[in-house]
């Protein structure tokens, strides 16, 4: 079998999700089912991302094991949220070029005293984004549900803005769909059981949600709703 068929077929074209795109967002899907684990570990469960899942997972996410984590992971869409369909959001922070001209280098690139788990992977999770979207708006659109405005607006900031966004705004970093009834319970619930048929199908739930996202069918941001219920 060759390595990559669509090589030798005329006017076949190489798939929009790349092999190594989709191991960096596996590797950050993981690290932030991680994230998750050290938040119920070390009790921070209040005030970081546990807070906007249901209380019944929280024990079971910090209790899978290591290859059960990766097979929850291993998914074409991140499992958080950067804010990236909330486009009201995304046009209330500052422009590039406005903040260039009123930071110095120094305050463009000063790192905050306290730098949480959460701020640090926030950052990490922001630049590949910006990354994927600049190499590949349609790679963003798949993965985040990422709209035009936005994927024009990100594409065009400079790497140190992006930066900044993390570090001052960690929370943009949230679960995704958190207030659906059936996506985390049925990842998480079906990971753990160890049903990797079942947990397959509850993988496709993402896509679809997705699709809606993309499609505008949402009536309001799953974001907003659990920012509006905590």
């Amino acid at each position: 079998m060759r390595r990559n068929d669509t090589e030798d077929l005329p006017g076949a074209s190489a798939p929009v999700l790349s092999a190594a795109v989709l191991a960096r967002i596996h590797e950050l899907n993981l690290d932030y089912i991680e994230l998750l684990a050290a938040e119920h570990n070390g009790g921070g469960a209040i005030d970081g991302q546990l807070q906007h899942l249901p209380c019944k997972l929280h024990a079971t996410i910090a209790s899978l094991t290591p290859s059960t984590r990766m097979s929850l992971a291993a998914l074409p869409y991140t499992l958080y949220s950067l804010g990236f369909e909330d486009e009201k959001l995304w046009r209330s922070l500052a422009e590039p070029a406005t903040l260039a001209s009123s930071l110095s280098m120094s305050e463009r690139y000063a790192q905050p005293h306290s730098h949480s788990l959460q701020a640090s992977l926030c950052e990490v999770a922001l630049l590949y984004a910006w990354h994927v979207a600049t190499a590949s708006p349609l790679a963003a659109r798949l993965i985040y549900a990422m709209p035009e405005a936005i994927t024009q607006r990100l594409t065009a900031a400079p790497p140190w803005y992006v930066r900044r966004l993390a570090v001052h705004h960690a929370s943009l970093l949230m679960p995704r769909w958190p207030t659906n009834p059936g996506f985390w319970p049925d990842l998480v619930h079906f990971a753990a059981a160890g049903d990797q048929q079942r947990l397959a199908t509850a993988k496709v739930l993402g896509s679809q949600l997705i699709a809606a996202e993309l499609q505008g069918s949402a009536l309001q941001s799953p974001r907003l709703r659990a920012r509006q219920r905590g």
